[in-house]
């Protein structure tokens, strides 16, 4: 009998020098089915954290090894889709700057109000299935393109710039009827059903392709984080 596919239960990492801090969040997490896991350092999370683990990080903004700052750079270095919500007794106005440069945001401070601890780790537990909902699309993007010819690529870039067929034709110096059959093909290959699904097929993948002179075609780009770690999420409690 075949053994079934692991499904990883999202899981809320901790990161906090107080015990009581992670005892706290493990309480407000009784009533839920999330799994939480506590650490008293940036540099044991780093150590235990394996990247594709889904879930969201609770974290103080300051650690003893390490700021909350830090670990966030090290988690976007490794392209990591862990959405951050930043715990803090006290707030400096460098950190405020800096974490307001990576995105919209605010700080939920200590302590901890259990309504508003539930609500940010439930969105981000939602955010962090969204990206990787559509990092997993992206990869089907790649792997599609991957299979194409370099004419079929100069097609589905120009049909991405909104060309008609005769204008793709007369651009790569070809016939109509060769440009059809290109995008019939294109088609048949990304399991497409109409011209208008090869249209937004073509929008989509420009974001995850570098365009090159000439008509070369699209090629792939490096792989590159589907959000930017600044989605910080994080609450502050009225003053």
């Amino acid at each position: 009998m075949r053994a079934r596919a692991s499904v990883r239960i999202p899981t809320v990492f901790v990161i906090d020098p107080d015990p009581a801090t992670g005892r706290l969040i493990q309480g407000f997490l009784q009533e839920t089915t999330l799994p939480c896991q506590t650490f008293g350092s940036g540099r044991e999370f780093l150590a235990a954290y394996q990247e594709g683990q889904p879930g969201c990080l609770v974290l103080e903004t300051l650690i003893p090894d390490m700021s909350g700052l830090q670990i966030q750079r090290r988690l976007a270095a490794g392209n990591s889709l862990l959405p951050l919500i930043f715990v803090t007794s006290r707030m400096d106005v460098s950190t405020a700057v800096e974490l307001m440069r990576q995105g919209v945001v605010h700080v939920l401070e200590k302590p901890v109000r259990p309504v508003d601890l539930h609500g940010a780790i439930h969105e981000a537990i939602a955010l962090d299935a969204e990206r990787r909902r559509q990092q997993g699309e992206q990869q089907k993007m790649r792997l599609h393109v991957a299979g194409l010819t370099r004419k079929e690529r100069q097609v589905l870039q120009l049909v991405g710039e909104g060309k008609s067929v005769k204008a793709m034709a007369s651009e790569l110096g070809v016939c109509v009827r060769a440009i059809e059959l290109r995008r019939r093909s294109l088609m048949a290959k990304l399991e497409l059903e109409s011209p208008l699904d090869l249209m937004r097929f073509s929008v989509g993948v420009r974001q995850i392709f570098v365009e090159h002179p000439k008509h070369d075609g699209w090629r792939l780009s490096p792989p590159a984080p589907a959000w930017p770690h600044g989605d910080v999420i994080a609450l502050r409690e009225p003053a």
